[in-house]
């Protein structure tokens, strides 16, 4: 059993705990968050990712706070006999909204629009594109997207059959291509339409979503599909809901992807259209890791970067609608200064927003430049020399020291800094690289995605970089299974006494069995090496079997030295705890002041925020 496995256990004892507290069990969820938080200490031992050992301090702070709470419900119950209603660490434990709950539950199904109303929504479309500085291959599917509901709204009134009413779109590109604009553009074809009720866009990315609390996660994400109702949830780097998880690494994304998935087949003005939209390789994965988003999702557009001319025609019109100018040279040298100020990674990783960065730097150069006393046009006439020095400081926005200080913010940054791969460190932070762990499944498909196959040197720089993290992995997994001895036991010999089964013990030193192996040896390995009779065989089977499933934990545990934490020797149930004030409360008490000692000895001092 590893991190991986542990942390799953820990999950499902917390949601054990979560679904005893939803129906007010409380003695019952009180035993189980315990279990659940010292399952999750045990796992932070062998996890290297320091981003997640601090997720799951965090879930524990949240755990040992919902525990003491429920320490006085069971006291106050016991004392009054009465079981208060109170409100369930795990939510409702619905997700979903209720009828109730919707306050377009009166809305009144709007009649088919005419022909003269779809031609007025395709011409408001097409201005509204019009607008857009590129993007043509998008700007022709979101034409064909609006042919082909309007022909679903004739053949819907016509009472021809209409294929399934599938909406959901993916956006993909890299940031300050426009997607947000598309996803607007997509509410309002929508709402005009009547395919939807409404034309707002609810924006939120994962932490919007995913909560660090088991079951809070559906409870929150509840939240935002209620307020994007009629409208569309726009999901920007959805991709992050899937990496973790991808990864082998326990998330409560999952949760958020399955509360949105409840609601996709919905059709009519009060469902909700989803836009989920990130890097290209990356929502691909996105798609692949769940076979049900990939069918929900009918729409697929792509945004190329922009071309220099495109950023220069974009700069302009930005100019004009905030009623600033350029001087005449600098308006001749403008797409000049870009191109020779600016490399293609930095104008793929702004894009739109290198406008707006240099439209801003120009004026602080112009706010420099003039006095007080200046009036009319001046005051908002962009020099060539005030683009120049704002051209400028794009070089000066990743020093080596700045570099060096987002590097240091993460194991996998360290790693790449020292490598040379200094440069990569904001974009893989950007796309979940935190650990060595992360850093060790560069492939060739990952490298391209984070630009680093543009440069040979850099290539491979990285590919040596994988292998090396590859096999310091395999390397630290062999040290941690080498040095296990079981408790009490030094020896294989002392183990099979401990198990009743010593009549094997010729056998398994003949064949030089040793701890490192003892796990994985099967039945059919017990029958050659001679193991018998039938009876020993079988019971020396199931003890390994044993030994395997407690061997990750019965390690972890070693490694927390003197600090007790302890685990449930009892059977756990209703009547688990026993009265106010009996044995086994006062050995949760203990349980708990252990773990609050030890969260508070772990936790950083500016980072603990809430006092346990």
């Amino acid at each position: 059993m590893g991190s991986i496995d542990l942390r799953e256990r820990a999950i499902g004892l917390a949601n054990e705990a979560v679904a005893a507290d939803n129906t007010q069990q409380f003695e019952l969820a009180l035993a189980k968050y315990v279990q659940a938080i010292e399952t999750f200490q045990i796992a932070i031992k062998y996890e290297r990712a320091e981003s997640v050992k601090e997720t799951i301090r965090a879930k524990c702070i949240e755990y040992v706070e919902r525990a003491e709470y429920l320490k006085k419900q069971v006291a106050h119950r016991s004392g009054d006999g009465q079981a208060k209603a109170v409100r369930a660490g795990g939510g409702n434990g619905r997700g979903a909204l209720t009828d109730d709950e919707d306050d377009d539950a009166d809305l009144e199904e709007r009649p088919p629009l005419t022909k003269d109303e779809l031609l007025k929504a395709e011409r408001e479309m097409d201005t509204e594109l019009a607008q857009l500085v590129g993007m043509e291959a998008v700007k022709a599917q979101m034409r064909k997207l609006c042919k082909q509901l309007a022909l679903d709204i004739v053949r819907r009134s016509e009472g021809q059959t209409v294929l399934a009413p599938i909406r959901h779109c993916l956006m993909t590109g890299n940031p300050g291509t426009g997607k947000t604009s598309i996803a607007r553009l997509v509410a309002r074809l929508y709402k005009r339409l009547g395919v939807a009720s409404k034309d707002h866009v609810v924006e939120v990315q994962k932490g919007d979503l995913v909560a660090g609390f088991v079951n809070q996660t559906a409870t929150k994400t509840a939240r935002k599909l209620k307020e994007a109702r009629g409208g569309v949830l726009f999901v920007d780097e959805a991709y992050q809901l899937t990496q973790m998880l991808q990864r082998g690494q326990a998330d409560f994304s999952g949760e958020a992807i399955d509360e949105m998935m409840k609601v996709m087949n919905e059709f009519g003005p009060r469902s909700i259209t989803f836009i989920f939209a990130g890097y290209r390789a990356e929502m691909e994965q996105f798609l692949a890791y769940n076979p049900g988003l990939e069918s929900r999702v009918k729409y697929r557009f792509h945004f190329d970067d922009y071309a220099v001319t495109e950023l220069d025609t974009i700069l302009h019109i930005k100019l004009k609608a905030a009623g600033w100018k350029l001087s005449a040279d600098a308006r001749a040298a403008c797409a000049a200064l870009i191109e020779e100020g600016t490399t293609a990674a930095l104008r793929s990783r702004y894009n739109g927003r290198l406008v707006d960065n240099l439209f801003q730097w120009a004026s602080d150069e112009l706010n420099a430049r003039i006095g007080v006393g200046v009036r009319g046009d001046e005051l908002v006439t962009l020099t060539l020399a005030d683009l120049q020095r704002a051209v400028g400081r794009f070089k000066q926005q990743r020093p080596a020291d700045r570099i060096r200080e987002a590097a240091n913010g993460t194991e996998a940054g360290r790693a790449l800094l020292l490598w040379g791969l200094g440069d990569f460190c904001e974009v893989a932070q950007e796309r979940g690289y935190t650990s060595g762990l992360d850093l060790q499944q560069l492939d060739e498909q990952a490298m391209r995605g984070l630009k680093m196959l543009d440069r040979p040197a850099d290539a491979r720089r990285a590919r040596a970089l994988a292998c090396t993290m590859r096999a310091d992995v395999l390397a630290a997994s062999a040290t941690r299974d080498a040095l296990y001895v079981p408790p009490d036991c030094h020896n294989v010999a002392a183990w099979l006494e401990s198990v009743g089964c010593s009549g094997a013990a010729a056998q398994l030193s003949a064949h030089e069995i040793h701890f490192d192996v003892l796990g994985s040896l099967t039945y059919d390995d017990l029958r050659e090496m001679g193991v018998s009779p039938v009876g020993l065989r079988r019971r020396l089977s199931a003890a390994i079997a044993q030994f395997g499933a407690q061997r990750e934990a019965a390690k972890a545990t070693a490694l927390l030295g003197a600090v007790e934490v302890g685990t449930a020797t009892q059977p756990l149930g209703a009547g688990a705890l026993g009265g106010a004030g009996g044995g086994s409360t006062r050995s949760l008490e203990v349980r708990l002041s252990s773990i609050r000692e030890v969260l508070s000895s772990v936790l950083p001092t500016a980072g603990r925020g809430k006092q346990l």
